[in-house]
């Protein structure tokens, strides 16, 4: 690749590439990704429209939380029976509602390693304000939180609503 063909202007990320430059000699150039420039956001998007869909067939009791899991981390079911050290076939059962009333709760702390979120999290989901208010250091006068919890169509998930007043 000639070293004009590699320039992309986009600061937010920025690559080292080596390109062939004007007198044949091989040699480094800093430049945008091209990949983060065209394709980052629109994979952000959906990624975020697969998790709010997933989230909506959790709370109607569609899918269990080990399904909900395994799709956004992307895993098959033999990856995930692997790290998690079970048959397949059980995979299979746990990514249904009924399959994952029947789990033990040490198969189900298992997949809670595997997928590395503290065991409550596999039972709620928890959601916080959107806005830029709902930041770790934001310097707001209220410090008061607000906790709430509300059940869904599924018996076994809760939603942890959490706001700052």
């Amino acid at each position: 690749m000639k070293e004009k063909d590699a320039i992309v202007d986009f600061n937010d990320h920025q690559v080292v590439l080596y390109t062939e430059k004007e007198d044949d000699s091989l040699g480094p150039v800093q430049t945008g990704s091209y990949i983060s420039k065209n394709y980052l956001d629109d994979y952000r998007l959906k990624h975020k429209n697969l998790d709010d869909s997933l989230l909506v067939k959790l709370q109607n009791n569609e899918i269990s939380p080990i399904y909900y899991f395994m799709t956004m981390e992307d895993l098959t079911i033999s990856e995930l029976a692997g790290r998690v050290g079970i048959a397949s076939f059980k995979v299979k059962s746990h990514l249904k509602p009924e399959g994952f009333l029947k789990m033990r709760v040490g198969t189900l702390k298992k997949y809670a390693e595997v997928f590395n979120v503290p065991l409550a999290n596999m039972l709620q989901i928890i959601t916080t304000r959107q806005d830029n208010k709902w930041r770790v250091h934001h310097d707001e006068k209220s410090t008061e939180n607000f906790i709430e919890q509300i059940k869904t169509g599924n018996p076994l998930i809760v939603i942890t609503q959490i706001e700052r007043k």
